[in-house]
């Protein structure tokens, strides 16, 4: 080949490897579009988009460099440009072919090792690195010619179309709408508007040619480096340039994420208006007596406790006296070690006399510190104040920020039980309280990672007599280790101990009433939540849950074909859209367990309650959780417009009249903020 050939093609022209990974990038676009648990908008589409496309092309453009550095140590390669792209067509079609025989003889399996997984992985990556190549090396021969662009771009768009045809077969439905469903089960439900989604690929197309030439022009940089460096020529070094450049691109994904955790770590610990004053009572942590000061507290310790229920609140509610519910939680901002925090936990315990309660409950919370009201204030309405809650804290980031804390959180939250089993342990049987434990989310795998490797015999060797986990995620090794062998396809049963794990609150529901009675540990899930399915493992096996479709679980979405990395990102997307909920307006879907709670509380810790109360303990919950929604919204308004923001008030009162779904004036919205609760 020709010195100013070479120079063409390494000063920032595309090469055959970058034609390659544009054309996986554009076909991984089209395919991005199936449905997958949850609604999703145009711009979570658009996301999803450029993220399938950027990581087929780093894929593509990276194992096709090896396949381009293999087929020029042939001799055909340096005879013409014809014969280099004759041999690299010739190995492109042949890794093309082994790649497809070798995923044919590897399917996938139900509970299959990695190492299974991986073997069909890697043939399914050199079929797609293959024929992506092969249509590059078509490409190839009329570079320098008129049209030559055109026609890459439109081989390109191309691709898009097949990608997308491929998924819309006109059956494929996502998990929160079921075939037979009329309405979809989330609170909000997004569209993709079509037109807006043509442009976005098209844009998506463009952005990723753009991005094709300029990491081109970094690995041509960093290859002639490689030569000056270590000796041979630019094209020897072609592969390691590849690897420089995807290094590169890497590395800026660590610096935004970096950047995002410092932002929301300060937004963890910032001060709410509405939260600002201190709890009244001595039975509340930040309270007159308590040994943490309301200047210790995060932003979710204080919400936690300023929203404890008073005796007249719940009163008013059960029709029965009441008295002063306890809370006590342990903040990140507290105390410097986790034996520190839990021992001032601990302490807090002692001090509010919380033992001496009908129920203490332990409150695992989500990553940012969250504590569901919902269930906190249904075990206050239904013991009449007779009951403890205790949290303590892990972080102050969103859970999917603070997955590398759950076994320092673990440990943690092992401290305080321990510490409260030690003292019920001091006391005669008869004067001991039930125990509870609720965890939620990311608070889940905290709290069942307690128990790893113990069985069903783990909750009972600590004295605990009942949990609710809600929305346990994926990686939570208890309960895989409860879940063992079984298949997607078996409907659960009752096993010992009175452990329950159902696929979705459809198989909890579907349980008869003596049965539920039995269940003493329950891990609940919604089947269309991300939250249980959502693992690292998604990136390069196919999860049981997106098997066949006569055969998946209930939640699961139809006809949707699981995609390597693409179904990662698509179902971590449905991760950012799974709690979006409407203040006092409980429904089922996604992450959002509210609706469920506290008729599974009132069952599985056994609390009393009649028909009339529930209905009312409902009703009061949501009013409740609108009225501090609106609270914190209408304080942050008014402090924005204090200082000129002129509009604040206004979007407050439009945000309220949404919420409400009926439309509001300034007052009606003061009047809310003034309901007493």
């Amino acid at each position: 080949m020709s010195e100013a050939r070479r120079r063409q093609i390494y000063s920032g022209g595309l090469d055959v490897s970058a034609r390659a990974g544009l054309l996986l990038g554009a076909y991984g676009t089209g395919l991005s579009y199936q449905p997958n648990l949850l609604s999703r908008g145009t711009r979570d589409q658009a996301v999803i988009g450029g993220v399938a496309a950027a990581t087929a092309y780093g894929w593509g453009v990276t194992a096709h460099s090896f396949l381009r550095s293999t087929a020029d140590r042939f001799p055909l390669s340096s005879r013409s440009a014809a014969g280099r792209v004759a041999a690299g067509a010739a190995v492109d079609a042949a890794a093309a072919l082994t790649g497809l025989a070798v995923a044919r003889l590897v399917p996938p399996r139900e509970h299959e090792s990695p190492r299974r997984a991986l073997v069909r992985l890697a043939g399914v990556g050199l079929c797609a690195a293959g024929t992506a190549g092969t249509v590059a090396d078509g490409l190839e021969l009329g570079r320098g010619r008129p049209g030559a662009r055109a026609a890459s771009l439109l081989t390109a768009l191309g691709a898009v179309g097949v990608g997308y045809a491929m998924t819309r077969p006109g059956t494929a439905t996502r998990g929160s709408l079921e075939p037979g469903d009329d309405v979809p089960r989330e609170d909000v439900v997004r569209e993709v508007a079509l037109p807006r989604a043509l442009a976005s690929g098209l844009a998506v197309t463009g952005l990723l040619m753009g991005a094709a030439r300029g990491e081109s022009l970094i690995t041509g940089t960093a290859a002639r480096a490689a030569a000056l460096t270590l000796g041979g020529a630019p094209d020897d070094h072609r592969a390691l340039g590849r690897l420089a450049s995807t290094g590169a691109l890497y590395g800026l994904g660590w610096g935004l994420v970096s950047a995002a955790t410092t932002v929301l770590n300060r937004a963890g610990t910032g001060l709410e208006e509405a939260h600002a004053e201190p709890p009244e009572v001595t039975e509340v942590t930040g309270g007159p007596g308590s040994l943490s000061t309301w200047d210790d507290q995060t932003r979710e310790s204080r919400r936690w406790l300023s929203m404890a229920l008073s005796p007249e609140t719940i009163t008013r509610v059960m029709g029965e006296p009441a008295i002063q519910p306890i809370r006590v939680y342990g903040s990140l901002a507290a105390a410097r070690t986790p034996q520190e925090r839990a021992d001032l936990l601990l302490a807090e315990i002692d001090r509010t006399g919380a033992l001496d309660r009908s129920v203490l409950a332990l409150f695992s919370p989500t990553g940012s510190g969250y504590v569901n009201y919902v269930a906190s204030e249904t075990l206050e309405y239904l013991t009449r104040g007779d009951c403890a809650s205790a949290s303590i804290q892990y972080s102050v980031l969103p859970s999917a920020l603070s997955l590398t804390k759950v076994g320092y959180a673990t440990d943690q939250t092992r401290i305080v039980v321990n510490g409260v089993v030690e003292r019920l342990l001091a006391r005669p049987a008869a004067a001991r309280p039930r125990f509870y434990l609720f965890g939620e989310s990311l608070g889940s795998q905290v709290s069942q990672e307690m128990f790893r490797g113990q069985g069903t015999s783990g909750p009972d060797g600590i004295g605990l007599d009942a949990a609710v986990w809600i929305g346990t995620p994926a990686s939570t090794d208890f309960r895989a280790e409860l879940w063992g062998t079984r298949t997607v396809t078996q409907v659960p049963e009752v096993g010992p101990g009175g452990f329950f794990l159902p696929r979705g609150i459809r198989d909890w529901r579907a349980l008869p009433d003596d049965v539920r009675a039995q269940v003493r540990f329950l891990l609940l899930q919604n089947g269309d939540d991300p939250v249980p399915k959502f693992a690292a493992p998604l990136l390069w096996r196919r999860p049981d849950w997106l098997g066949p479709t006569d055969s998946r679980p209930p939640g699961a979405p139809r006809h949707t074909r699981w995609l390597p990395a693409v179904s990662f990102v698509t179902t971590f997307v449905d991760l950012q859209n799974a709690l979006a909920p409407t203040p006092g307006v409980f429904d089922q879907g996604g992450h959002d367990y509210r609706r469920e709670i506290p008729e599974t509380l009132r069952t599985v810790f056994d609390l009393e309650a009649t028909d009339e109360q529930m209905a009312r303990v409902q009703e009061a919950l949501r009013t409740r959780e609108l009225v501090w929604a609106v609270r914190r919204l209408w304080a942050k308004a008014l402090a924005a417009s204090s200082t000129g923001d002129e509009q604040a008030l206004a979007g407050a009162v439009a945000q309220v009249s949404a919420w409400t779904g009926r439309e509001l004036d300034r007052e009606a919205v003061e009047e809310l903020v003034r309901t007493p609760v």
